[in-house]
């Protein structure tokens, strides 16, 4: 089975990945098996359901100490208790590139959530040794926003899934190294990235950049969150960057939450209120940006200048 460099640690897996970074053999800190069946109990108590694409649901339940996840499409994951094991029983002729979608994405944002990780939805850059975090719905521009300022100078930490740790000092563990970005974004931001695959069939294309100078490898603290805010260029004349903070904070970021809501009331209190806290700690923007292309030296500019050396890393 391959390892594979991820959150910082290693995981090992019954599929290949091509959108990861292999690593040598070790200890695996996450392990992704394929099963023929999967255990049945005697009880599975729903948690909470939701669509993942055109008639395609993701229903989460729970077994005692441990979640199941069921695709219409891509099967069922049982994943342990410490969210460390994920055991996969696959439907017949299952489309490959919708598993590893599924894997990279919900199926381990529910394994981070079994250890107290939040996985937000949005994209990660590393500036001067702080993690600056982007989130908005689809569209919106996340993933251009973060390729061009990796292209600037930055180093990429986290694509679709944002894992933040809890405690005093929130870490951004390095997810995928790999941007999903649509075609108009790839041809005019992409830069030094190049599509991992040219046979993916996925409207979005998946690029990386070669070696390991684009790719932050460690957790990098979290320096700043911004709600990406597109306007039309001509309703703007520059990137503007407002703070949002108590409640209105929170909500914003709950609503981001990559698995919030499949997790059922208790849990999702649970995630609230690490929300609440993130809140607190690190400052929340509104940031709005010119919905051009040609204007986008200005949003990484402003990125870079808000967050040049260690003493700007929490600005107020």
């Amino acid at each position: 089975m391959p390892d594979y460099h991820l959150f910082g640690g290693t995981f090992r897996s019954a599929l290949d990945f091509p959108e990861l970074v292999p690593v040598a053999v070790g200890s695996p800190d996450w392990y992704l098996a394929q099963q023929a069946t999967l255990p049945t109990y005697d009880s599975l108590v729903p948690l909470g359901t939701e669509e993942v694409g055109a008639g395609v649901t993701v229903s989460l339940f729970r077994a005692g100490s441990a979640l199941r996840l069921v695709f219409d499409d891509t099967g069922t994951f049982d994943i342990s208790s410490d969210g460390r094991r994920i055991d996969w029983a696959p439907p017949a002729a299952p489309d490959m590139e919708a598993v590893r979608k599924d894997v990279l994405g919900r199926v381990l944002a529910v394994a981070l959530e079994q250890e107290g990780i939040t996985t937000l939805h949005g994209s990660a850059v590393a500036v001067d040794g702080a993690a600056i975090v982007f989130l908005a719905p689809k569209f919106h521009g996340k993933s251009t926003t973060a390729t061009a300022l990796v292209n600037a100078g930055g180093k990429l930490l986290a694509d679709d899934i944002v894992p933040v740790t809890p405690g005093a000092d929130p870490m951004v563990l390095p997810s995928v190294p790999v941007v999903q970005l649509w075609p108009d974004s790839a041809e005019r931001v992409g830069g030094g990235a190049a599509p991992v695959s040219p046979d993916q069939k996925s409207p979005k294309a998946q690029v990386a950049w070669a070696g390991s100078e684009r790719n932050a490898a460690a957790a990098v603290p979290l320096g700043a969150v911004y709600l990406l805010a597109p306007v039309r260029s001509e309703e703007t004349r520059g990137v503007r960057r407002e703070r949002v903070t108590g409640v209105m904070a929170s909500l914003a970021l709950l609503g981001q939450a990559k698995v919030g809501g499949l997790l059922g009331v208790e849990r999702r209190a649970a995630l609230l209120q690490r929300l609440v806290d993130l809140a607190v700690l690190v400052p929340v923007y509104r940031l709005e940006i010119p919905r051009d292309f040609e204007r986008i030296g200005e949003l990484t500019s402003s990125l870079l200048d808000w967050h040049a050396g260690s003493s700007a890393a929490n600005p107020i």
